[in-house]
This record gives structure tokens, C-alpha cells and sequence, in this order.
């Protein structure tokens, strides 16, 4: 068996890549073969030599892609990292690869990727978990309440199908329409394109903090989520998840000292492996983060989800503000 395995990444988020690859290979190493496939966007030579040791020590083998040769048409206007854009454009710069597997920095994999890996895809563009964003943030990119919308932490991509769909020209084109700003972003785009060919996999691969902080029910209510996971799916993915997405959500994340996701240590155990610093700094969580988390930690749910409800409004008003010349929302 020969896994494809894809990052993408600026200096900044290298060691937290660091942590998450020496998970990803400590877990498999029943693989017969590991490729690595890692987006460069202007990692220093020393960062790329402490990944390529990570790499070496499980005789795996790493490719570096520099960004530049991945985003020649590609342009932006909000100030959202590009390596969260550049794996978007893979599949006619690796046309020897049909399918790969992408993982974000802040994750980490605690099993066996092989079953993830065999899932059939060949009628879909792409397979992730289900996310959970505003209704408005769904209907602007043209999805509905019924649509099930992924998060882009963990994707596995059908690359052959992406070279017929043509979906890099959709991209240029779907940036094009919101004017270099696509709500959501990376994943506005991946969703509001490839909406009709999706396949939503098992939580547990891609384990997120909402799955440790509510039931289906809950967030069924506060997302206005029609098609959803059942509790037992749920369940299942936060006792045993296979890959761990640190999503800040009330929890920060692992590098912060204020953290309190409770499978922190994970993250802290792996990146104690590599030769990265353990350095944690300060948590630049919002007020209105930390008010609505003291909300949710304090009063009864009811009240948390009317307050976020509240919010929602004046969420969607500025949206609809924002993108008022598409006439949708």
C-alpha cells in the first residue's frame, strides 16, 4: 500500500507540521509507503532540515513544493494565509498523483490511517467531516440547509477527478465572483464548489472540538443543521478518534498556555519528539470569545444558545452587507 500524504505550511505553523507528521508516521508504520508532500511557503532551511529528520527517522520520504510554482494565477484579497489556498492547486503540478490525503498542521494522528485511505471516492472530488458553519455561511457559496458541509482540516482528494472537473479554473473563477474574498475562505471554496460530488466520512477523522462541547442536538439547533451525524458517530469519534483537529472553538489551542482541550497532551507528547522548540505563549483569545465561553461554562445551555443566536443576527447582517451585489442572502 502506498499513501499520499499532503501539508501545507509557512515558518510559523512548521513545528506544530512537526508534531503532527511524527504522529502520522509513528502510527503507521504497518504502511508499506508514505510519500509526504509538503507546501513551502517560505520555510527557513533549518525548519525543512528538522522536518526532513522526522521524515528520515521512519526512512519515509518528504517532497518540498515551493508555494510559488503553485499559485501563478491564483490572487486574494483577504489576509488569509496562502499555503491555506495553495493545496487547492496540486492536482495538475502532481498529475503522476490521484489521490492524497490533506492534513492541517494542528492536527494529530493517533491510529491507522489505512481505512481512511481505502474509502472509495471515484465519484466524488473530495471526502471530509461534516462541519458545522452559520446557515448564511453555507447559503452564500449556494449551499442550502440540507447540504453537508466539511471541514477543510482533513481532506482526502480525488486529484484525478479534480484535472477533469477542471476545478483550478472553478477556483480562479469562484474567487473572481466574490472579489478576492470568498467567505470561509479555503473551505468557502472547496464547499461552494465541489458541493454536489462530497463524501462525508466518520467524525473520528477528523475529531474537532464542537464534537466535545455539544451533542447532535445541540448543534443541530445552534447551526440550524437539517442532515447531521448521529450522537452514537459522535460518541465514537471523541473516545477513539483517529486524527485530532485542534479547532480553537472555548478550548485555545495546544500551544497556548491558557489550553483546555482535554487531549492537549497529545500534541505536547509528539512535539517533544522532534528537535522544534516546546516554547508556549500567551492566549490571544477576544473578550467576546472568553465572555461567550464563560457564558457556555456558567448558565444553563438554553441561554448560551439564544445568546449565540443573537449574535448570529449581526453575524449575517454584516454578510449579507459585505456581498449585497450577489443578491443572495
Amino acid at each position: 500500500m502506498h499513501i499520499n500524504i499532503l501539508y501545507s505550511s509557512n515558518e510559523n505553523y512548521t513545528r506544530h507540521a512537526a508534531a503532527s507528521l511524527y504522529s502520522l508516521l509513528e502510527n503507521n508504520t504497518h504502511i508499506n509507503k508514505i510519500s509526504i508532500y509538503f507546501i513551502d511557503d517560505n520555510i527557513t532551511e533549518e525548519s525543512k532540515q528538522k522536518l526532513q529528520s522526522v521524515v528520515d527517522s521512519f526512512k519515509r520520504q518528504i517532497y518540498f513544493i515551493p508555494i510559488e510554482s503553485l499559485l501563478v494565477k491564483f490572487k486574494k484579497k483577504d489576509d488569509f494565509p496562502l499555503s491555506g489556498y495553495a493545496r487547492l492547486f496540486i492536482s495538475n503540478k502532481f498529475t503522476n498523483v490521484d489521490k492524497i490525503l490533506y492534513l492541517d498542521c494542528d492536527t494529530i494522528v493517533t491510529g491507522s490511517l489505512e481505512e481512511l485511505w481505502n474509502t472509495d471516492i471515484d465519484d466524488y472530488l473530495v471526502a471530509g467531516v461534516q462541519d458545522n458553519p452559520a446557515m448564511y455561511m453555507s447559503e452564500i457559496i449556494g449551499m442550502n440547509r440540507k447540504s453537508r458541509y466539511i471541514n477543510s482540516g482533513v481532506m482526502l482528494m480525488n486529484l484525478k477527478y479534480w484535472r477533469e472537473w477542471d476545478i483550478e479554473n472553478k477556483i480562479i473563477d469562484f474567487v473572481d465572483k466574490f472579489k478576492g474574498e470568498v467567505p470561509h475562505h479555503d473551505q468557502g471554496l472547496i464547499n461552494g464548489i465541489c458541493k454536489d460530488k462530497i463524501l462525508i466520512i466518520h467524525p473520528k477523522y477528523n475529531m474537532m472540538s464542537q464534537f466535545l462541547l455539544y451533542n447532535v442536538m445541540q448543534i443541530k439547533s445552534l447551526y440550524n443543521i437539517e442532515n447531521y451525524y448521529t450522537q452514537q458517530s459522535l460518541d465514537e469519534a471523541t473516545k477513539t478518534p483517529i486524527i485530532v483537529h485542534y479547532i480553537s472553538k472555548f478550548y485555545d489551542r495546544p500551544w497556548f498556555t491558557g489550553c483546555t482541550h482535554p487531549m492537549k497532551g497529545l500534541y505536547t507528547d509528539y512535539l517533544s519528539k522532534t528537535t522544534f522548540d516546546n516554547k508556549m505563549y500567551p492566549s490571544n483569545q477576544s473578550y467576546k470569545v472568553k465572555l461567550r465561553k464563560w457564558v457556555y461554562n456558567n448558565l444553563p445551555f438554553s441561554i448560551f444558545g439564544r445568546l449565540e443566536k443573537l449574535l448570529d443576527i449581526k453575524r449575517r447582517r454584516y454578510i449579507s452587507e459585505k456581498y449585497n451585489y450577489l443578491n443572495i442572502l
